[in-house]
């Protein structure tokens, strides 16, 4: 598991979830030049981290705004596509 601090995200996104939200943050290249990415949920305000929980329909959201915003590169969405032939 990568560590880093809020410095060394590059971009991210989250939704809100009643009192917690779900983020995927991109973080700084590895040394193979793969962006490296996190994906947790915590309590509104920067609380706790703890497991991620999402509905189908939550995580079609959060995929969602992450591709938009290019969070997820248009790579990852065509890998994506030919795994479940969408």
């Amino acid at each position: 598991m990568v560590k880093s601090t809020p410095e060394k995200i590059v971009s991210s996104v989250s939704i809100d979830l009643a009192e917690h939200e779900a983020r995927i943050e991109k973080l700084p290249a590895n040394k193979a030049g793969q962006a490296t990415l996190r994906i947790s949920g915590r309590k509104k305000g920067g609380g706790s981290t703890g497991p991620l929980t999402l509905s189908e329909e939550q995580l079609i959201e959060l995929l969602h705004k992450a591709s938009v915003s290019g969070v997820l590169s248009n790579r990852f969405i065509g890998k994506l596509r030919e795994k479940i032939e969408i």
